[in-house]
């Protein structure tokens, strides 16, 4: 796109290359958040807290901004994504191993369902809707992506229910911020409606999370199990840190 008139040569380096590359980076933080729940469950042959429902929609996510970067050809976009398509599916392939029963055939009917919906609108952007490739592959990214949203905004609930933020992590509460900030940023100067819009909806979900720590300091409960102050854990409901979804069986 053209540049305004009336940017300096720092202007232009910040949106063009700082912003974007520290969006990548924090996203690729975000992205190992749920590593050491992972891990852990791994190394003890139980997933424990760890819920696996929501990996292989993350893993999906990623993947379809993946190939939305490559249609605009967008290279921040592409190494912002690329680290959750590869970590998605090794906390997918892991928990799916740790699950049994009911819980297996939930993340097979998910990782298939959602994979093979990106498939055929892939195959769709390339022949019918040919002209609106990069339109509808962000439409999807976009309906993927707020159902990634739809936990946190569980856990915020809590929050406000309980009057207590130990539910929420910090470091990885003020990084979702702070990655949102440099998209939201870079989308608009680069007039993508499709970046602009979840990462706008992230960054207010994050502003509200830092919002609930301050107003409803954590504390801890004798109900509280460990994985609820866990620094692995970028959320309890992401990984499933409520006892309704602790176990394999949603």
């Amino acid at each position: 796109m053209a540049a305004p008139s009336n940017m300096t040569a720092a202007d232009l380096f910040i949106m063009n290359v700082a912003a974007p590359t520290a969006g990548a980076m924090f996203s690729a933080s975000l992205a190992l958040g749920p590593m050491g729940a992972v891990l852990e469950a791994r190394g003890k042959s139980d997933l424990g807290e760890v819920n696996p429902d929501v990996f292989p929609v993350l893993m999906v996510n990623c993947m379809a901004w993946v190939v939305y970067s490559a249609v605009i050809s967008n290279s921040f976009i592409f190494a912002g994504n690329i680290p959750g398509v590869v970590l998605g599916l090794f906390y997918t392939l892991s928990t799916y191993g740790l699950s049994a029963g009911p819980g297996r055939l939930k993340i097979e009917k998910v990782a298939l369902g959602l994979s093979t919906l990106l498939i055929l609108t892939c195959f769709a952007t390339t022949t019918v809707w040919k002209a609106r490739q990069a339109s509808v592959l962000g439409l999807f990214a976009n309906v993927v992506v707020f159902v990634v949203f739809s936990s946190p905004l569980t856990t915020l609930a809590e929050v406000l229910r309980t009057r207590n933020s130990a539910s929420i992590n910090r470091p990885f509460g003020i990084i979702q911020v702070l990655n949102c900030v440099t998209w939201v940023a870079y989308s608009l100067y680069i007039s993508d409606t499709y970046l602009l819009v979840p990462n706008l909806f992230g960054l207010v979900l994050g502003l509200v999370q830092c919002a609930l720590m301050v107003w409803f300091p954590a504390r801890k409960t004798p109900s509280m199990k460990q994985s609820d102050s866990d620094p692995s854990l970028l959320s309890n409901d992401v990984l499933g840190g409520s006892p309704s979804s602790s176990s394999p069986e949603p």
